[in-house]
């Protein structure tokens, strides 16, 4: 055992074994960035929620946002289902904790719906998810397309739902 101690190399020059990328050190240097930040709480009914990004930065132009790239978040709903969102960009407003997400948004739940939008608006510390364009996906009854999408859960039943409005098309694919 000793033998690989005393016997092993050394490294002569430290700044040598580790590359870094001058532009990528010139750039973070330039501007405020956040490496994956990550955001999570417990809504008034009781889901676990949590937002993570590849990376962060404040808005110029607007002090009380963010912009954040590769934008994940994740809601443990208390009856044991899950929601997992996915998008491209977000724009994050601190004031008002919500969250604009565009690009390639993808909203999968664990009970079966894999939906597609442009754009979706989520709060960040209660359950309240809206999609006001065009939705697209697969449910377990089978295709569907609707105009517009909010996922909320109900004051009185505590259950989560999701409406699907504005011209829902059903393709209903039945189970054998």
């Amino acid at each position: 055992m000793s033998t690989l101690f005393l016997v092993s190399n050394r490294i002569s020059d430290s700044t040598a074994s580790i590359p870094f990328a001058k532009v990528d050190l010139e750039q973070r240097a330039k501007e405020q960035r956040i490496t994956a930040p990550f955001f999570s709480g417990k809504t008034q009914k009781g889901h676990l929620v949590m937002f993570m990004a590849e990376d962060a930065k404040p808005d110029a132009d607007q002090p009380s946002t963010s912009l954040a790239h590769k934008m994940q978040a994740r809601v443990d709903l208390k009856d044991g289902s899950s929601l997992s969102i996915k998008a491209d960009t977000a724009l994050i407003n601190n004031s008002t904790q919500e969250a604009q997400l565009e690009g390639a948004v993808n909203i999968s739940s664990s009970n079966g719906f894999d939906i597609h939008s442009d754009l979706l608006t989520s709060a960040m510390r209660r359950l309240h998810v809206v999609s006001p364009g065009t939705v697209t996906g697969e449910g377990p009854a089978g295709a569907l397309r609707a105009g517009a999408l909010e996922i909320v859960t109900d004051e009185v039943s505590g259950k989560t739902t999701l409406f699907f409005t504005n011209g829902v098309k059903l393709i209903y694919t039945p189970t054998n």
